[in-house]
């Protein structure tokens, strides 16, 4: 399911920017270029600061991160720069332009914030977009252009997983160092609890082993 929401995200920004480049909108690209750079602006800030008050709160705060993850500011942000991008792209002259390269990063930027797989309807996204002007004029040229983001999506893809499984193996990680501070705190409590109660009637080795626990478990 969430594969397909960020696919889907993907390819609607593509669709849009495709529809917009073919309609007379296309003379409104500057103005709306300001208006997304500072949709973008504010979706960081409000990342950032969701971040901040992140780490002085509990479970709760967990949860909402995972939902903005998941379907908030990443989504948006994704959605809005790789609309930014091919705005740009399309404005100074599309496969010829200068800032074609920027699509590149990009790919690697949503193998990295969206789940890796999404980075190959990316790419397929952008041969549609392109394939257009890439039979017009230069083919060889506008060929090796699309070709590199072709061959540039697998090893985004690869360095996503990668990334992705170290994220996955610290949470674990993470998740255990809590159930041992839990389990060593209850450990504690309980042995705290036999000194107080039955101290007088345990022998001194026995006492001895339960204060050796207490240093264990601290």
């Amino acid at each position: 399911m969430r594969f397909i929401f960020q696919s889907f995200i993907v390819l609607l920004s593509f669709a849009l920017v495709f529809v917009w480049e073919k309609t007379l909108l296309a003379g409104y690209t500057i103005q709306v270029l300001g208006f997304l750079v500072f949709l973008f602006l504010i979706t960081s800030a409000r990342k950032k600061s969701f971040f901040s008050s992140q780490s002085s709160s509990g479970s709760a705060s967990k949860q909402g991160l995972n939902l903005l993850t998941s379907f908030g500011d990443g989504s948006i942000s994704i959605f809005v720069l790789n609309t930014i991008i091919l705005l740009l792209i399309f404005s100074t002259g599309g496969l010829s332009s200068m800032l074609f390269f920027l699509l590149y990063f990009l790919g690697f930027s949503i193998a990295f914030v969206f789940e890796p797989g999404v980075v190959f309807t990316f790419m397929l996204g952008a041969v549609l977009v392109f394939l257009p002007d890439a039979l017009k004029n230069d083919l060889m040229g506008n060929f090796v252009k699309v070709g590199s983001l072709v061959l540039i999506c697998p090893l985004a893809f690869f360095f996503g997983r990668e990334y992705r499984r170290e994220e996955k193996q610290e949470k674990q990680i993470e998740t255990l160092k809590e159930k041992s501070v839990k389990a060593a705190d209850r450990i504690t409590d309980d042995v705290d609890d036999i000194l107080e109660e039955e101290k007088d009637t345990l022998k001194e080795e026995d006492v001895e082993k339960l204060d050796d626990i207490l240093e264990e478990t601290e």
